[in-house]
């Protein structure tokens, strides 16, 4: 890709992103994941059964990812969805991941509290890596 090109990417993607959350969000990081990763498996809802804590799959790499984006950032939320999907993840796709991956929005990066969640998690789930894509890792 040339420079030029490179930059106007970039530039797109960082006027598009802020206004991306919730449905649109989920959406945009599955087309991004699906066009670089072969492997990948974009996760649907499905009545009862939800998307058993993860939204993605990415098959030879063993990582689940949780995709979490809301309009207004509400750390409480977020906290929750990260505890919940961790669970329901573990009791429902064991065996099929070893990284857990938290996807979020939040064009300012990781809020501290999320960053104190994630290493916490990652010392009371070992031998369970954790991981976090925010702006930066997705661009």
């Amino acid at each position: 890709m040339l420079f030029e090109q490179r930059a106007f990417a970039k530039l797109s993607f960082l006027h598009k992103l802020p206004d991306l959350y919730e449905n649109a969000f989920e959406d945009f990081f599955h087309n991004l994941m699906a066009a670089r990763y072969t492997d990948y498996v974009d996760v649907r809802t499905h009545g009862n059964i939800g998307d058993q804590g993860g939204d993605g799959l990415s098959l030879h790499n063993r990582r689940l990812y949780a995709v979490y984006a809301p309009q207004v950032f509400d750390v409480y939320k977020i906290k929750s969805k990260f505890s919940s999907d961790l669970k329901k993840a573990k009791a429902k796709r064991n065996g099929q991941f070893d990284t857990f991956v938290f996807v979020h929005n939040d064009y300012r990066g990781t809020h501290p509290d999320m960053a104190s969640i994630i290493a916490i998690a990652a010392r009371d789930h070992a031998p369970l890596k954790f991981d976090h894509m925010g702006r930066r890792r997705l661009w």
